[in-house]
């Protein structure tokens, strides 16, 4: 069996936890990137392209992350006739705040609160969220009363939010229908060019992710999180099935009480933080990446891997 996917976002995770579960890999990379990536050794076969749809027409398993629907769109992955990890009908959710919030509150999920225009108040800060994940460019944090300046050139969707002055924390799950269990494989936190901000106080910086740093939570906060993502699970079987099939992280505002700003509905970047809960359930280390290939192998093993496939 051969694991497919494009040279961005957590390939590399995907790749290395692909070797290390004993099966090879195809990486689809564009010429610019080709040094780096074939440096590495992590890809049996390097299919060097300008045109990432070729991927649509693997006969692997291909698993998405983060740059599938930037490359292919959300259409084309649908209607695609290639084998993906996970069901891909789900990948869409993360797309849109209607869909966002449709299964945040169907899991009831404690989310942050939405303010509309009407409702701003000139002295209060306010956090103003683009649709998508975009990495977090774009997003920016304005008190009420620069709201209608900085907005004004804005062209794509947006929502304006409360401001919570706390940790923002990103919660990485893994959905398996093959053992019918949810694994908390960890948590990071994002490193944003905004940071700089604290250092180098100059003019306002954008928040961009440039990294991802892994947060070892205490651990009394731990059950109330996973809760989060089994209600998550029960209500995408509802709104999209057969619901989540492998990764997917729920993403969170924690000043004292958790509420949700999103999730992702495919392996989250902030995965490629390390992290040592996945040794909770498999006494060993295991990344997300890796947690992928050793979902694959369980359902060859056990003829089940139409379960897992779509």
């Amino acid at each position: 069996m051969i694991l497919s996917t494009m040279a961005s976002h957590s390939a590399l995770q995907i790749l290395l936890g692909a070797k290390e579960e004993g099966l090879r890999t195809r990486l689809y990379v564009k010429p610019e990137r080709k040094a780096f990536y074939a440096s590495t050794g992590l890809a049996d076969e390097l299919i060097v392209t300008k045109d990432m749809s070729a991927i649509l027409k693997d006969d692997g398993i291909i698993v998405p992350h983060g740059s599938f629907v930037a490359y292919l769109g959300l259409d084309t992955i649908e209607k695609a006739k290639a084998r993906f990890f996970g069901n891909k009908r789900f990948l869409k959710w993360e797309t849109t705040f209607e869909l966002q919030d449709k299964a945040l509150d169907e899991a009831g999920i404690p989310r942050v609160q939405v303010v509309e225009p009407e409702e701003v108040k000139p002295d209060e800060l306010y956090f103003v969220r683009l649709e998508g994940p975009r990495g977090g460019s774009g997003h920016f944090i304005a008190r009420g009363s620069e709201l209608e300046e900085k907005l004004a050139g804005i062209k794509e969707p947006y929502r304006i939010e409360e401001f919570i002055p706390g940790v923002y924390l990103y919660v990485h799950f893994f959905y398996s229908p093959i053992l019918g269990r949810l694994e908390l494989l960890g948590v990071d936190e994002r490193v944003v060019i905004a940071d700089g901000n604290a250092r180098w106080p100059v003019k306002p910086l954008p928040y961009t992710i440039a990294g991802n740093v892994g947060v070892a939570l205490r651990e009394s906060l731990l059950p109330r999180l996973y809760d989060y993502g089994l209600a998550f699970v029960e209500a995408m079987k509802k709104l999209e099935p057969p619901g989540v099939i492998g990764p997917f992280a729920l993403h969170f505002a924690y000043d004292g009480s958790f509420r949700a700003i999103g999730f992702a509905s495919r392996i989250d970047g902030g995965s490629n933080a390390l992290h040592w809960y996945g040794s909770i359930y498999w006494r060993e280390p295991m990344s997300m990446g890796r947690r992928i290939a050793r979902e694959i192998n369980l359902a060859l093993r056990e003829g089940r891997l139409e379960e897992v496939v779509s």
